[in-house]
């Protein structure tokens, strides 16, 4: 008796098996442009300068090291001098420090009070919406030089001034573009859905909405 023949139907075991799936994406996510790999590095520049500025300067930020006022740039003094015959690499690598702080500080304060104000006048009802855009289309008429040559008349100089009047110079523009976006979310139906829910406006306005307006209010901020 002769043995049984296969079936014609039948393979070798994972021959017509699908071949598995590529994992992962071919370019590793999303690429930084040139514009910003150019600002990246510019940015990341100058924080390295305000962090090891001090360290590196050749002479003491007051000193006065040359004999002539306003003298050129030179092996001594790559940057030249100014009036006093101060070096003026020195200084900037000592200035560098409160100018990237103050603008960084003074923007984040700004930011976060804008945003704080537009979440409270999105989920406040159309009362407190009314009188927070009004305060904030008073501020922004009044000249900001103006006003900061008042303050420093009424309260003296001084780096803690200057980071308020910073802030409070840019908290209007931020309030009405975070303003603007909180509004539409808040009209939205998954928003009209939890305060169905009785989720409370804290809730609302940090759990539904806020995450909402992170990718344009970092965009503002940067």
């Amino acid at each position: 008796m002769s043995a049984p023949l296969p079936p014609p139907d039948s393979a070798a075991p994972g021959a017509d098996a699908p071949p598995p799936l590529a994992t992962g994406t071919p370019h590793g996510g999303p690429r930084l442009p040139l514009v910003g790999w150019v600002g990246l590095v510019i940015v990341a520049f100058w924080l390295m300068v305000a962090l090891v500025g001090p360290w590196l300067a050749p002479h003491e930020v007051g000193a006065m090291v040359s004999q002539d006022v306003f003298d050129p740039v030179s092996r001594a003094f790559p940057l030249g001098s100014d009036y006093l015959g101060r070096d003026m690499l020195s200084r900037m690598l000592f200035g560098a420090r409160f100018t990237v702080g103050l603008a960084f500080a003074a923007a984040l304060l700004a930011s976060g009070t804008g945003i704080a104000l537009a979440l409270w006048a999105a989920v406040g009802g159309r009362v407190v919406d009314e009188l927070l855009s009004r305060f904030m289309d008073t501020m922004i008429s009044l000249p900001s030089k103006i006003f900061a040559l008042v303050m420093v008349a009424a309260f003296g100089s001084s780096v803690p001034l200057l980071l308020v009047m910073a802030a409070v110079t840019y908290v209007p523009g931020a309030f009405r573009i975070a303003r603007a976006l909180a509004v539409q979310i808040a009209a939205l139906d998954y928003v009209q859905s939890a305060r169905a829910r009785g989720e409370t406006r804290l809730a609302i306005a940090f759990a539904e909405i806020l995450p909402n307006l992170r990718a344009p209010m970092l965009a503002d901020f940067g």
